[in-house]
């Protein structure tokens, strides 16, 4: 799935693969359109809570990008919501068969 979303009010876009609660999570912060910083984890490998859905795993990692490239927050109490019409590509698990754009 390779996604954007809002977090305090900033934009970000989440590119994950695996199977969930085994995922590559890859965010990136977007300012303009433009790549700024980037974080990751290894839900295979890195230690996480593998219950967790997608959209605590984006937000736990946007709150360490946020602290670690020190990002100003356009709204730092706005919470996490999907900007829709954005998604690039999400793919059906394997069960539900093929890809969907």
């Amino acid at each position: 799935m390779i996604q954007e979303f809002k977090y305090k009010g900033e934009t970000f876009r989440v590119n994950a693969h695996g199977v969930a609660g085994h995922e590559e999570v890859f965010i990136i912060h977007l300012v303009d359109g433009e790549e700024m910083g980037e974080i990751s984890i290894d839900r295979m490998t890195e230690e996480n809570d593998q219950s967790a859905p997608i959209e605590a795993i984006c937000q736990m990692l946007c709150d360490k990008l946020i602290a670690s490239d020190e990002i100003n927050c356009a709204a730092p109490d706005a919470g996490f919501e999907w900007v829709e019409g954005n998604r690039i590509r999400k793919v059906l698990p394997s069960n539900m068969g093929a890809e969907a754009h």
